[in-house]
């Protein structure tokens, strides 16, 4: 049996395969510290491929292991939110719910065709051979083009009360006239360009309490000079950062442009040009999947402007998140006042409480996020997600006896202490359905700068 420092130089001298995580992971408990670190660092080379064993890692009776892969496990998770899914389309001839299935699969997304169940989409075949694997948006652009497809990226979520998911519409191939620029997972999409000038006329000019002249006989009342009105300009472009479905995200700092000029060679950077920070999530309604933020970029617009802006480039600041695969599950028969937890999430049902009409159920939850940074804490903004614009996916799920998804709203939450009511509201063939499930899913996050550079456009 080969000992840590041994399998550690075969490893930095090419002699064992490095890509082998069952094998790094012992590596994290060795007795020097430079080995420590580097059975870390080839451990993050190797990205998702070591989370499976990373995890597996956090139950090791060596401390220093568990540590460590708690902390490999966060790292890695944050990287991959920041790169895009690759996506493989090798089709030949294939039936369409078939294909959209695949891709579905390898996304980690649920597509759905709309309207569903129609005989359309079983009759409609696709081939579609790419040399290389495309990163997401590239891919569904793509699939979309031969298979006469659409999608409206402010639709996301669709059908209502079910899993989320990304739905495609009968389309001719149509695709979205926006310009776009695809930034790893992020597609950046210019809605609008506008420009508008106001000429304001003060209410009343004179002092309250002082007399108003009269006209002068010279100069009629009806010139302009007497009025000295305020001139204002407002030009800005309106900017659209989506993430891919399993992503959500927040705007952690102010939209910067870095470059702006007309075909004249005109600066177009307004002066201090910070766009406002929009709203900070977006995209999540009750069971809705995306996650988009819409923010302005100030411009300022010369005297004598030429015909179209040659270069618009910039970055935005951004927090992306989703949640982690592995949720708590807790079974709500006998939870009043006990504390379940796993390495992400602690949660402690406080009470349960069935409504006067028999279909309601208001479940009073204690909850705290144990993967954040630095230790145990209460939630970050973004972890309670309800009927709110957030994330991807709910954080909480609540599900029936036979494990079906049910409807929920927030009532009330207390992010500072962690505790939060919600109502469960069964609809539909599952009205009278009682919750038996709980699930509670932890968050991984990561910092990122969105960078966007756009040509020659129409100056307003």
């Amino acid at each position: 049996m080969l000992t840590g420092p041994t399998l550690l130089m075969l490893v930095v001298l090419g002699q064992f395969p490095a890509s082998d995580p069952e094998s790094l992971v012992p590596l994290l408990g060795a007795p020097r510290y430079a080995e420590r670190e580097e059975a870390a660092s080839a451990l993050v080379r190797l990205g998702g491929r070591a989370l499976p064993v990373l995890r597996a890692a956090r139950d090791d009776k060596d401390p220093e292991i568990r540590a460590r892969a708690a902390v490999l496990i966060n790292r890695i998770e944050g990287a991959l939110l920041t790169q895009p899914t690759m996506i493989t389309l090798d089709f030949d001839d294939r039936p369409l719910p078939e294909v959209i299935k695949s891709l579905g699969e390898q996304a980690g997304v649920t597509f759905t065709l709309i309207p569903e169940n129609s005989p359309l989409w079983a009759s409609r075949k696709v081939t579609v051979h790419e040399p290389t694997a495309l990163p997401f948006w590239k891919a569904v652009d793509r699939l979309c083009e031969v298979a006469r497809l659409q999608y409206n990226l402010g639709m996301y979520g669709m059908p209502q009360g079910r899993q989320p998911s990304f739905p495609l519409f009968d389309g001719g191939g149509l695709r979205p006239a926006l310009p776009t620029v695809d930034s790893g997972p992020f597609r950046v999409s210019l809605i609008a360009l506008h420009y508008q000038r106001d000429v304001t006329f003060p209410m009343n000019a004179q002092r309250f309490g002082q007399p108003i002249p009269a006209p002068r006989a010279d100069r009629p009342a009806s010139e302009g000079q007497r009025f000295n009105p305020a001139v204002t300009e407002t030009c800005y472009a309106q900017i659209q950062v989506q993430g891919e479905p399993r992503l959500s995200l927040s705007q952690s700092g102010a939209l910067k442009i870095t470059e702006a000029v007309d075909d004249k060679g005109q600066s177009l950077l307004a002066p201090a040009a910070r766009g406002p920070l929009a709203q900070r999530t977006s995209g999540y309604f009750g069971f809705n999947s995306s996650a988009f933020l819409q923010v302005q970029a100030v411009l300022n617009r010369p005297e004598r402007p030429g015909q179209t802006i040659r270069k618009l480039r910039g970055v935005l600041p951004i927090t992306v998140a989703t949640r982690k695969p592995n949720a708590l599950v807790v079974k709500l028969d006998g939870a009043n006042g006990k504390t379940f937890r796993n390495d992400d999430v602690s949660v402690t049902v406080n009470e349960i409480r069935p409504l006067g009409n028999g279909r309601q159920t208001v479940l009073d939850l204690s909850v705290r996020n144990l993967s954040a940074s630095g230790g145990s804490s209460v939630l970050a903004q973004g972890d309670v997600i309800g009927p709110r614009p957030d994330a991807p996916g709910p954080t909480i799920e609540v599900a029936d006896a036979q494990g079906h998804l049910l409807p929920w709203y927030q009532m009330s939450v207390d992010v500072e202490s962690g505790r939060m009511s919600i109502t469960v509201t069964p609809q539909g063939p599952d009205i009278r359905a009682v919750p038996s499930e709980l699930r509670v899913f932890g968050m991984a996050r990561a910092t990122s700068e969105v960078e966007f550079e756009f040509t020659d456009l129409p100056l307003p």
